[in-house]
């Protein structure tokens, strides 16, 4: 996968959808996953009376676990909460158990998405 790195933030088109994803809530790897390969901008074109998401996949599943650890380590992200603190303890993190935990955008990762080039973005939605 290419990396889609911004010179301004240091953060990929991956990261930035991430942080995106999270920018009004702590979210889990499934809403995260689905949340960046959602494709908004063909939901707003369909004539449908019930909800439908649309889903593409640009960013794999191994890729964005990849990337949860990876902003973690930098701390663009921390873990807030846990399904099973037995399993997944918020300290320190389970790397194998990354699906019970609930995760939010620190201020550094915060401040990396406000100055984020939206233009740059391959999907706008």
């Amino acid at each position: 996968m290419e990396s889609m790195e911004n010179s301004k933030t240091k953060l990929t088109e991956l990261q930035f959808w991430i942080l995106d994803g999270m920018a009004d809530d702590c979210e889990d790897i499934e809403q995260l996953y689905l949340y960046a390969n959602r494709r908004f901008s063909e939901e707003r074109q369909r004539n449908i009376q019930f909800p439908l998401t649309l889903v593409q996949v640009r960013f794999p599943l191994r890729d964005m676990l990849d990337e949860i650890v990876n902003m973690h380590r930098q701390e663009y992200i921390e873990a807030l909460i846990s399904n099973d603190e037995q399993i997944a303890p918020l300290r320190p993190l389970n790397l194998a158990a990354l699906h019970h935990y609930w995760f939010r955008a620190t201020n550094k990762g915060v401040e990396a998405w406000k100055v984020y080039p939206v233009d740059k973005l391959h999907d706008t939605r």
